[in-house]
Order: C-alpha cells, then sequence, then structure tokens
C-alpha cells in the first residue's frame, strides 16, 4: 500500500499535534521551563524537518521551508504543502537514492521518535 499525500499529512498532523503520543503532547508534559535537552531535542527537530523539506523543494519542486520558521510553522507549513503532492512528486528521487515518500516516512518515525524522548525528559524530576 502506497499512502497519498494526503494519508501522509493526516500521519504527520497527529504526529506533532495529536493528543497522544505527538510531540505535542510530550511538550506538554514539561512543567514550566522545558530541560536544556528538550530544548535541544527539539532544535534537533526542527533542523531535521527543514533540511528534509528542503532536500524535498530541490526535487519535487515544492516552495522552499520558511527559513526562519521553528518547529510549530514549520509544521503548520508543512500541512498546507504536503496534501498537495502529486503522486510523481512523491515518487521523485532524491541524490541519495530515496524516494521523497521515504523521506517523508523516515521524517515521520523520527518525529515520534523524537515525542517519545521528550516526554521522557520533560517527565524526569528535576532536582537542584
Amino acid at each position: 500500500m502506497r499512502l497519498s499525500s494526503s494519508d501522509l499529512a493526516a500521519l504527520f498532523a497527529s504526529a506533532m499535534n495529536g493528543p497522544h503520543f505527538s510531540v505535542r503532547a510530550a511538550l506538554a508534559l514539561a512543567d514550566g521551563q522545558p530541560p536544556p535537552r528538550v530544548a535541544a531535542l527539539v532544535a534537533g527537530l526542527t533542523s531535521s524537518k527543514r533540511t528534509a523539506w528542503t532536500q524535498i523543494a530541490s526535487v519535487a519542486g515544492t516552495p522552499q521551508p520558511p527559513g526562519d520558521a521553528g518547529l510549530t510553522r514549520l509544521a503548520q507549513w508543512e500541512q498546507e504543502v504536503l496534501p498537495v503532492l502529486g503522486e510523481a512528486q512523491l515518487l521523485a528521487r532524491l541524490p541519495h537514492g530515496k524516494t521523497v515518500r521515504d523521506l517523508l516516512l523516515e521524517h515521520h518515525r523520527e518525529l515520534l521518535w523524537t515525542a517519545g524522548l521528550i516526554a521522557a525528559q520533560a517527565s524526569r524530576v528535576r532536582t537542584a
């Protein structure tokens, strides 16, 4: 089964903003100022998302991701771009041989994995 762009958009929306097991739900576990490790995870995820979409834009003709956007704005932008990708764009090959669809699925797994890491760090009790 090949996921369509609307299927991928739904997966990404859930991974970023779903009520459970999402980046948003994990960040909600942080009480007050997030621990430095959580901030580092968010920064890494933001960078990864920007890199993935820059690679996609180079072969699929999508717009470049907004250069000044943080994770939330990048995810919103992604939700505007993802549903309009055509099958030919999803099948476009990146220089390292993966298709755009494969890269998006890898990035989706990274979102979920990072959400778990954020949840683990955010729910830790910090001591002075």
